[in-house]
């Protein structure tokens, strides 16, 4: 194969990974992170890219290559790793161990692709150039399915505790390119894997780079604009709002710097984020001043999240005050949410009523 009938017949996927390198340069509000990680999936389907259409041309010999086997070897092998990398873009962070740990399945079976031709235990080509199966044939496809399997065991865990429109759309991106890969694994199609993961990748970033536009940089809340557009778009789908206020950051700001607001900021977010409960969506729409849209939960459910917010906040120097209000039919939610915010500051009052009337009595 020519280098010009490489191009062609790879321009579409070629021109997609140039894109995304693109907007990776360009994109303000993408970590280095995540830039960094988004570079090697790149790198790495690229590579497939190469090696797939290699080990095509290997097959047109009218005799065997050594080239043949060490290409399907290095295919088999790099599969893996690219859905390994493709899960460390959907998290913000892994540590070494667990790394480690899920790469042992594929340090045990490289050696065996790459030691299958003269072992046969895999797969082997005869002097033919034909293809023909070792005992453990199906290695390849269990081992992808495995990998599979813990991407969406992980993607699941990533997915808990985000709104049922992230979780679905994020779904879509992932498990899109995974069926397609399996059915043409599973059917044995000569086709390219690497065509349809980048396509995955460069929703998934877009995705991100929409999703990370909408997301308050301090807190990692979405922000006042995706607050006022659930409001707009999705408020017939909200079922409870509650309204949140922290004390004293003023006080924290003057007293000890603005870093120390700052902390205590991203410690409340953190409680918040983490225990609101599922299909929750918790939005910074203030300096000091929160709010939760939660969609199809009821009343207790809310309730609960709200004394596990509190329970939690107890435990810090911070101290916060909550209102909620249900969005019953036919209710505007800005009804609903002028209601919560009377209620939250109710309660804001209250707190600062015990913390005075426990300053006056402290000897």
């Amino acid at each position: 194969m020519t280098s010009v009938e490489f191009l062609t017949d790879n321009f579409v996927m070629i021109f997609e990974l140039g894109g995304l390198v693109i907007l990776l340069l360009v994109g303000a509000h993408i970590s280095f992170e995540m830039k960094k990680r988004t570079i090697i999936a790149v790198g790495l389907l690229f590579i497939e890219l190469i090696l797939f259409t290699a080990e095509r041309w290997t097959q047109t010999f009218q005799t065997l290559s050594i080239m043949r086997p060490l290409l399907t070897a290095a295919l088999y092998s790099i599969y893996p790793v690219i859905i390994i990398v493709l899960m460390l873009l959907t998290t913000t962070g892994m540590s070494k161990k667990l790394f480690s740990i899920l790469m042992i399945p594929e340090m045990i079976c490289v050696p065996l692709f790459f030691t299958s031709q003269w072992t046969h235990i895999v797969f082997y080509f005869r002097e033919t150039n034909n293809y023909a199966e070792g005992p453990l044939n199906r290695l390849p496809y269990f081992l992808f399915a495995f990998y599979v399997f813990v991407f969406l065991i992980h993607n699941f865990i990533y997915m808990k505790n985000t709104s049922r429109v992230n979780r679905m759309i994020i779904a879509y991106i992932t498990l899109g390119p995974l069926i397609g890969a399996l059915l043409f694994m599973f059917l044995q199609t000569d086709k390219d894997y690497s065509a349809i993961f980048t396509s995955g990748i460069l929703l998934y970033f877009t995705y991100i780079y929409i999703h990370m536009a909408k997301i308050d940089s301090l807190t990692g809340l979405y922000n006042r604009q995706s607050y006022y557009q659930d409001i707009e778009e999705n408020a017939r789908y909200i079922s409870g709002v509650v309204s949140i206020d922290m004390n004293d950051l003023k006080y924290l700001n003057d007293t000890f710097g603005h870093s120390a607001g700052d902390e205590a900021l991203k410690t409340v977010a953190k409680i918040m984020k983490e225990n609101c409960g599922r299909n929750a969506t918790v939005y910074r729409v203030g300096g000091d001043e929160f709010m939760i849209f939660y969609v199809g939960v009821d009343e207790g459910r809310i309730k609960s999240a709200i004394e596990t917010m509190r329970e939690e906040t107890g435990k810090t120097e911070y101290m916060l005050a909550f209102g909620y209000a249900m969005v019953s039919d036919g209710q505007k939610i800005t009804d609903a949410i002028r209601i919560s915010d009377q209620l939250m500051y109710t309660n804001k009052a209250e707190l600062k009523k015990i913390r005075n009337l426990n300053a006056a009595i402290r000897p």
